[in-house]
């Protein structure tokens, strides 16, 4: 009976060793960023082939992959039909079709849904060039961390415990949303802001800012005396005044956090439970 049980136990360490070795950890990944943009790009591997950059953006929802690089490649993908897409503001109808493996890093993505595009994704400028977005919906079960500052950034299986200091964000077309305490002398509001990994500046609505006492009338910029964000406070914040309505956000949210906040900081996305927590790097441990 005793050696039944130490074959057992042996039997169930090889199982679990087994199991935990085709969970790929998690890697710390280099990547570059255009100028004035947060928008990591990293080299992935597409069907075997090495070396493409792709943005990762957390605002997207789609894997998307330009014409030219799956014609420069030679890339054998099989349709799936077609997708309406709304890709900058324009909706177009794109072909579907299915890559047979995504590699980020060590993390193999099968079997993944692609929408093909034509033409400048964006991120030409800066002197970099990408061919495709790796949007949230691939991302879903997965944690990821972005230290700007070390261009260092973090793909993991969403882990068991959640760190305190975080917010939950919500969807608001193709981007995220985030609430926002903004404070000045005598009066905190509590609103929603996009989170834009690809825009440059952090924009305040020019109207609300005025109405409620946060910029003088004709004003194109203020400072904000306080800006909190779950335990994250960006203090004395230069920001932009804009007409949200005019951007292509909608009127849904009272401004934009941008790329000039976003630079100096470690950002944590939850994507498996809609978490997300801005961190000083200098705070940063890992």
């Amino acid at each position: 009976m005793a050696t039944r049980k130490l074959l057992l136990a042996a039997l169930l360490a090889l199982v679990a060793a087994g199991a935990r070795a085709q969970t790929p950890a998690g890697q710390w990944i280099g990547f570059e960023c255009i100028d004035q943009s947060a928008l990591p790009i990293v080299r992935v591997t597409l069907n075997g082939s090495p070396g493409h950059r792709l943005v990762l953006d957390p605002s997207f929802n789609d894997f998307v992959l330009d014409t030219l690089v799956v014609d420069g490649t030679g890339l054998k993908l099989a349709a799936a039909g077609q997708a309406t897409i709304d890709y900058y503001g324009r909706k177009e109808k794109v072909p579907v079709v299915v890559l047979d493996e995504l590699k980020v890093g060590e993390r193999a993505f099968p079997m993944v849904r692609t929408l093909l595009i034509e033409g400048e994704d964006g991120t030409g400028m800066g002197g970099l060039r990408s061919y495709g977005r790796i949007g949230r919906d691939l991302l879903e079960p997965l944690r990821l961390t972005v230290h700007y500052p070390r261009r260092l950034l973090y793909l993991e299986t969403s882990p068991p415990e959640v760190p305190a200091g975080g917010v939950a964000f919500e969807t608001a077309g193709r981007f995220l949303v985030v609430p926002v305490t903004l404070a000045r002398e005598g009066a905190l509001e509590e609103v929603r802001f996009i989170l834009d990994t690809g825009t440059s500046s952090t924009v305040l609505d020019k109207k609300w800012a005025v109405e409620k006492g946060f910029a003088p009338k004709g004003a194109n910029g203020a400072e904000i005396s306080s800006l909190r964000v779950g335990a994250f406070e960006a203090k004395r914040l230069p920001v932009l005044l804009g007409v949200m309505k005019e951007l292509p956000y909608g009127g849904t949210a009272a401004g934009v956090i941008g790329a000039d906040l976003l630079l100096d900081l470690s950002v944590s996305y939850d994507f498996h439970r809609d978490l997300i927590w801005l961190v000083p790097a200098k705070e940063e441990g890992s």
